[in-house]
């Protein structure tokens, strides 16, 4: 009948080959908006004829698009990074005494080589399975073309992904694959830093200045089309990118410190903590979290807003690379997931 209720989500592990598909091996939690993910071609002809479109048309392109949106969680997290910064990371252990059931995952794109899905240490791309009680689809060699995560007060902090893959075909749906427990993150519980040095980021806690924030990556990445006997696309380029940040920020003291900063042209590092309720391992602090660092420069100062009562500006900064840090951005992922689920 194709009820909304029985809709679905479903990913795989890392394709071991981009584009060889995979079998589910995860819910993942959001929602999911798809299109047939055909380009269609309709000749133009002079056939002697009032009537339009006397030729037949066909299909000149394959391209499956699937925008994912929701509640950011810690565990699928994992694949959303994978997808849209770099992939091939081995996570590390920050104590196997302290915390024995937490992993580190390190999202550092490189800015020499290509992040492409054919290099060792480009991103990782999947097999993502939607449907509902009617019908089931999957589509192989995923990679995200665009990032959005953002966070308001007394919300949860949510994401938008939009995927590229190469078809849409009809499938069977993976079946018992069991809903995993995780930590969302809400606005307030996140933390926030500027500093002045890419090895000193995260030192310098801020409070009572950030009120909302849009972290935006353009991944840059595009699928590329060449005559090799099929439909879809071959192969992934990419061009050069970083993340644009908007910041909403309360009128004060710290405010007014920023904008010295975006009058002299002086470089800032962000990071912005998104952080869990509950701690990872029994009897310690830690708690599942997403660090988004970044080397800013504050691109406007705009005239006052107001909410809730308060003056307000919301700030926009371009990404800029610093050759001390040797950074634009990165992401950092602590969570319970020591690798993928197979």
């Amino acid at each position: 009948m194709g009820l909304k209720a029985f809709r679905y989500i479903q990913v795989s592990n890392v394709e071991g080959t981009p584009g060889l598909a995979e079998a589910a091996v995860e819910i993942f939690y959001g929602t999911s908006k798809f299109d047939a993910g055909v380009t269609i071609h309709q000749p133009v002809e002079d056939r002697n004829s009032l009537a339009l479109n006397v030729a037949t048309d066909l299909v000149v392109g394959k391209e499956a698009h699937l925008t994912l949106t929701g509640d950011i969680n810690f565990r699928h997290a994992l694949w959303l990074c994978a997808m849209s910064i770099c992939g091939n990371v081995t996570p590390t252990q920050p104590s196997t005494t302290l915390q024995p059931l937490a992993y580190l995952w390190t999202f550092d794109p490189t800015l020499t080589a290509a992040n492409t899905p054919d290099i060792t240490a480009g991103i990782d791309t999947f097999t993502f399975e939607v449907g509902d009680d009617t019908q089931n689809f999957e589509a192989e060699y995923c990679f995200a073309t665009k990032l959005e995560i953002s966070g308001a007060p007394n919300e949860a902090c949510k994401f938008t992904a939009s995927i590229t893959g190469r078809q849409w075909s009809k499938t069977e749906k993976t079946p018992a694959l069991l809903a995993q427990a995780v930590q969302y993150a809400p606005f307030n519980l996140a933390k926030f830093w500027l500093d002045t040095t890419g090895a000193g980021i995260g030192v310098t806690p801020v409070t009572g200045l950030l009120k909302g924030f849009t972290w935006t990556l353009d991944t840059k990445f595009k699928p590329q089309y060449c005559p090799d006997g099929q439909l879809y696309f071959s192969s992934v380029v990419e061009d050069a990118k970083g993340p644009e940040l908007k910041l909403t920020y309360g009128w004060g003291t710290a405010a007014l410190a920023e904008q010295a900063y975006y009058l002299d042209r002086t470089k800032r590092f962000a990071r912005i903590g998104l952080r869990g309720t509950t701690a990872i391992d029994v009897g310690q602090a830690n708690v599942p979290y997403l660090y988004l660092d970044q080397c800013i420069q504050y691109s406007d100062w705009p005239e006052w807003g107001d909410s809730d009562g308060l003056t307000t500006f919301e700030v926009t900064c371009k990404p800029v690379y610093d050759a001390d840090w040797a950074k634009i951005f990165r992401a950092l992922l602590l969570t319970t997931l020591s690798a993928y689920p197979t």
